[in-house]
């Protein structure tokens, strides 16, 4: 174990009711605090940052790791109510429809972030500890219910092309192929082999293959053809939550971050919850979530 302190920051991506990708780096290290919030965008990140900076006194020891989230969200603190974070402002009810169409702009959200992410980098480096930065979406993903791209300026983005670089290739990118449901819900397909076996048509790949997604990219249509065309599909195999399990959590780390050392203890343990997750065991038994303290 490591004899320093870790420190995540990000959205449900990175504080959940499971464990994940900072729960899996969280073994490894001594100290640990999740700022992560569910719906909570960049704002709300870089100022979590900033706050766990004052709260802590973040030195050259600590270790810090930050996924960012798409940049089409509002986060405001507000009194009596604390941190109003509803995700995507193109998916959500706590602003109306006139707030959207009149302030909600991808280009001055882009510029804000940017910001944010420069900000980070500023602080981090002159801090001089570790740190590593993920993201959920490419930042030139505004909204994560439609998940199409727009144009970004190349003004910007060449303004922050170094930071930019900073940024890890995304979940949505490295792990989903640009596409949440190419991978099956993996605690919907507990104990459904047989029937699956029982319609597997000539094209479709074997059951162990479907589950681990252990096929070759020219038979990733399978899966839209399986979820389309198929009564077994479309009750089962439809991802119905884009937030990775705690196996996928793994695999995305060692995509893009092979340097982390994971002890093999760790890499039991996620297997372990991996599949309890999937049996739908209390995690309770396996897992307690972290609290931080921070304005409510």
């Amino acid at each position: 174990m490591i004899n320093t302190r870790f420190f995540a920051f990000g959205c449900s991506f990175t504080n959940s009711f499971k464990p994940t990708w900072a729960d899996i780096v969280a073994r490894e290290y001594k100290y640990f605090e999740n700022w992560g919030n569910g719906g909570s965008g960049n704002s709300f990140i870089f100022y979590s940052l900033m706050e766990c900076h004052k709260r802590n006194k973040l030195t050259k020891d600590d270790v810090v790791m930050i996924m960012w989230t798409n940049i089409g969200r509002e986060d405001r603190f507000v009194k009596g109510r604390g941190w109003v974070a509803p995700g995507s402002i193109y998916n959500q009810t706590e602003y109306d429809k006139n707030f959207v169409r009149k302030f909600a702009d991808p280009t001055g959200y882009l510029i804000r972030d940017m910001a944010h992410l420069t900000s980070a980098c500023c602080l981090l480096d002159s801090i001089g500890c570790k740190y590593k930065f993920f993201s959920v979406v490419p930042f030139s993903i505004p909204d994560d219910n439609i998940f199409k791209a727009f144009s970004m300026d190349t003004n910007i983005t060449n303004l922050y092309k170094d930071e930019l670089a900073s940024v890890a290739p995304s979940v949505y990118e490295t792990l989903f192929n640009c596409d949440w449901y190419s991978r099956p819900g993996y605690r919907d397909l507990v104990g459904l082999e047989e029937e699956y076996n029982s319609l597997r048509g000539e094209s479709w790949p074997t059951w162990e293959e479907f589950t681990e997604q252990d096929f070759s990219n020219t038979k990733k249509h399978i899966i839209k053809e399986i979820n389309e065309q198929y009564n077994f599909s479309r009750r089962y195999l439809m991802r119905t939550d884009t937030h990775p399990v705690i196996a996928e959590y793994l695999e995305y780390l060692t995509l893009v971050a092979p340097d982390i050392e994971l002890s093999n203890e760790t890499r039991k343990w996620v297997n372990e919850t991996n599949i309890a997750v999937m049996a739908g065991t209390d995690l309770k038994k396996i897992w307690k979530p972290t609290q931080v303290r921070r304005f409510k």
